[in-house]
């Protein structure tokens, strides 16, 4: 996982100490080996990441020393390149503003002095963020209460309640916090919903991640039942198989594993819940993204048999299939999704996965067709949170004129 981002490491670990040594730390000391501690972090960084890719960082028990890692390069080198792009931009704003002036050293004050003060405060700001995402964010779980209304809602599934969770990543839990599985399950259970509905990702590479998980997500119970669907990271797709077929052999254990919990796992297939003479379907499709993740997702497959007019919440992991297949090819009512964690970032509703994902977080409409995209309960590779809370979402099925009330 940490070479798909090796290029990011390699800038973030250089860029920023080449820069403030040049323009600081190198006038602070005339001893060379004084100034060659002020690269020592980075080095010990560059050194730790060589050693665990070395030793296959997917590998479930490696992944705390990912965790750890991750957490390490960004609280040292994120500050550091804050820092540096908001000091070279006031120095540039400088040798704009100064060029032929005459009092350039009255401007120097001005405008140097402000975009540092800026960088280091920003800089100050992300090592709090850090902090706070890493040790406590990622615990702060939280219950979504959202109600959707649809007009062709049977009768006798007025008021259905659903528990929506995704991206449980347990992997990433095995770094000393496994028993935020069980808090998860007490959360699910406790809100006594309908039906549990799974929206995937539910290792991060592989099904040994699973292993001394079972009694917690055995617990996982309601009347109508608990149903998943898989996610691209269930489909071992970031790991490196001498033999395909050891890849497919592990997706399959994946799948038993999943369905020896008691879980129905629906692989473009789908389940009807009756109440009396009405019906609702529960669907499931494989996952179905755009490239580089898997696109196996088939609609018609998963809904051969059914009515069109028949209501149905269907589960498909990626967001963008929504847009892509569910709207244009089906009158699918209510379409649950995961995947985009929200960036496990949220400032000010702000989000840097706004920009690669339309529907990215929260509730979608199209005329009588709703996505839903949870922010997910896990992470993946940094173990981190901050406004995107970790969350399971619940969710109230009306009858009425097509609107979505949101509750905080």
């Amino acid at each position: 996982m940490l070479l798909r981002i090796l290029i990011l490491i390699i800038l973030l670990l250089t860029l920023p100490d080449v820069y403030i040594h040049f323009m600081y730390t190198r006038h602070w000391t005339k001893q060379p080996w004084l100034r060659a501690l002020w690269f020592l972090p980075s080095i010990t960084l560059a050194i730790a990441d060589i050693i665990i890719m070395s030793s296959n960082d997917m590998k479930p028990e490696h992944q705390p020393w990912v965790s750890i890692f991750m957490f390490a390069f960004l609280a040292i080198c994120a500050p550091k390149a804050l820092f540096m792009v908001f000091d070279a931009l006031g120095h540039g704003i400088n040798w704009i503003v100064t060029n032929g002036a005459k009092n350039q050293e009255e401007y120097d004050c001005i405008f140097v002095r402000i975009f540092r003060i800026i960088g280091m405060s920003l800089a100050l700001f992300a090592i709090v963020l850090l902090c706070f995402g890493y040790f406590e964010g990622r615990h702060h779980y939280v219950v979504h209460r959202q109600t959707f209304y649809f007009p062709d809602l049977p009768k006798q599934f007025e008021g259905y309640r659903i528990v929506q969770f995704s991206d449980l990543h347990i992997g990433t839990l095995r770094d000393g916090n496994e028993k935020d599985a069980r808090t998860i399950v007490n959360l699910i259970n406790d809100q006594r919903a309908d039906a549990i509905l799974f929206t995937g990702d539910l290792v991060n590479h592989q099904s040994a991640e699973l292993d001394g998980f079972r009694r917690d997500l055995n617990k996982l119970h309601a009347p109508d039942g608990v149903y998943a669907v898989m996610g691209n990271h269930d489909y071992s797709i970031y790991l490196k198989y001498a033999d395909e077929a050891d890849r497919t052999a592990d997706v399959k254990e994946l799948q038993r594993r999943i369905q020896s919990y008691g879980w129905t796992l629906l692989l473009n297939d789908h389940r009807i819940i009756r109440r009396g003479n009405d019906s609702l379907i529960i669907a499931g499709v494989e996952n179905d993204g755009r490239p580089p993740f898997p696109a196996l997702g088939d609609l018609p497959k998963t809904m051969k048999g059914l009515k069109r007019n028949c209501f149905t919440v269907l589960m498909s992991h990626d967001p963008t299939h929504w847009r892509r297949n569910i709207l244009p090819q089906t009158n699918i009512q209510l379409t649950l999704s995961g995947h985009t964690h929200a960036g496990q970032l949220k400032v000010f509703g702000w989000s840097p996965v706004k920009h690669v994902y339309r529907e990215w977080s929260g509730a979608y409409t199209e005329g009588n067709q709703i996505l839903n995209v949870s922010d997910g309960v896990g992470a993946v590779m940094f173990p981190f949170r901050f406004g995107a809370w970790p969350e399971i979402n619940v969710i109230t099925l009306r009858r009425g004129t097509p609107k979505t009330l949101q509750n905080p």
